[in-house]
């Protein structure tokens, strides 16, 4: 099996102030009140502020510069940079579905998330399919919340962007069989990203479940 592809492994991509000029070029492109209406981002003294995974960001489109909030000093890694600036770029200012779908299920999305395009949900199996108790407070971490219980044992809602809602539904692993990870989103998650943009959220979303979980069985992370 042909194991995802991380940008940030790359050194030509790792960090957001590499991001390609032509990404910053449709933002720049954009009235940044037409870009704050989109997305549900904050027009504030000509810089954008916009909530991703529970944590907020500044861009200074003119600049072209991301911060952030509270730590303008924190070098930014380039698949947040990609999914904040081409979300500002691109959205269609659809509102959410309300509907949960795969990344597999969005137009385009059975060919593209192959490969080393796969979702990451090995990761989110092997650290919590045995330990769903700790996917739940990690959620919390990043402002999610648990949802009904539905097919899935643990399912947990992580606000990824303000119009875009990210599920994580876990199966534990048992006597039979191995844990079953699924990352789910809503249904107009392409209104909101670019198949691209959306494969670097769900990085971004098992990252982040990963680095706020507390230690498996006692052991240090």
């Amino acid at each position: 099996m042909t194991k995802p592809a991380n940008p940030e492994e790359i050194t030509l991509f790792r960090w957001a102030d590499q991001l390609p000029a032509a990404l910053w070029d449709d933002l720049a492109a954009r009235p940044l009140p037409e870009a704050a209406q989109a997305t549900g981002a904050a027009l504030e003294d000509a810089c954008l502020r916009l909530a991703l995974l529970g944590q907020e960001y500044v861009l200074d489109v003119a600049a072209r510069r991301i911060q952030l909030a509270g730590q303008p000093d924190k070098r930014l890694g380039f698949q947040a940079g990609l999914v904040l600036v081409s979300h500002l770029a691109r959205a269609l200012g659809v509102p959410p579905a309300g509907r949960r779908v795969t990344p597999q299920e969005l137009p385009g999305g059975g060919l593209f998330f192959t490969g080393p395009h796969a979702v990451a949900t090995a990761a989110l199996e092997k650290r919590f399919g045995r330990d769903p108790a700790a996917l739940l407070a990690a959620a919390q971490a990043l402002g999610g919340q648990p949802q009904p219980e539905g097919a899935a044992q643990v399912t947990v809602l992580v606000p990824g962007l303000p119009m875009l809602p990210l599920y994580v539904l876990l199966w534990p692993a048992d006597e039979e069989f191995g844990a079953r990870a699924v990352v789910a989103m809503d249904a107009h998650a392409h209104h909101q990203l670019a198949l691209d943009g959306i494969w670097a959220l769900t990085n971004l979303l098992v990252g982040g479940l990963l680095t706020v979980a507390r230690p498996a069985n006692g052991e240090e992370n």
